[in-house]
């Protein structure tokens, strides 16, 4: 079950003049760096949510290959790195996520992470 916060398409159809030709210049620099998807959502019931993250990286795993990093839990995680972007299997209590991001802003969320780790070390 898929449920969009929201939407937004942009359909370039406008006139190219100078000011056209800047907007497109600008269009062309922005990336999407994430894209997540929720594929399930049970509603706090642990076991179903269990089985389809083990379904969903074992149909994984027989197309991408092995993953290059996985992280056991109660919020596990699987990873398959490539060139410029990594695909990520997650689990939490109630859902499995599907999630596309860019290495650079997973690199920039795990360095963030990291810091409010050491923040909260430091406090009493």
């Amino acid at each position: 079950m898929i449920r969009p916060r929201w939407d937004a398409l942009d359909t370039v159809l406008e006139r190219e003049d100078g000011e056209g030709a800047r907007r497109r210049r600008e269009r062309e620099e922005e990336t999407v760096e994430r894209v997540r998807l929720r594929l399930t959502d049970h509603a706090h019931r642990w076991d179903q949510t269990l089985d389809a993250f083990a379904r969903m990286s074992t149909a994984l795993r027989d197309v991408l290959g092995e993953p290059t990093d996985r992280s056991p839990g109660r919020y596990a995680a699987i990873h398959w790195v490539g060139t410029d972007t990594t695909l990520l299997l997650e689990r939490s209590e109630s859902s499995v996520y599907l999630e596309l991001v860019t290495n650079k802003r997973l690199a920039l969320d795990e360095e963030l992470q990291r810091l409010d780790e050491m923040d909260d070390e430091e406090q009493p």
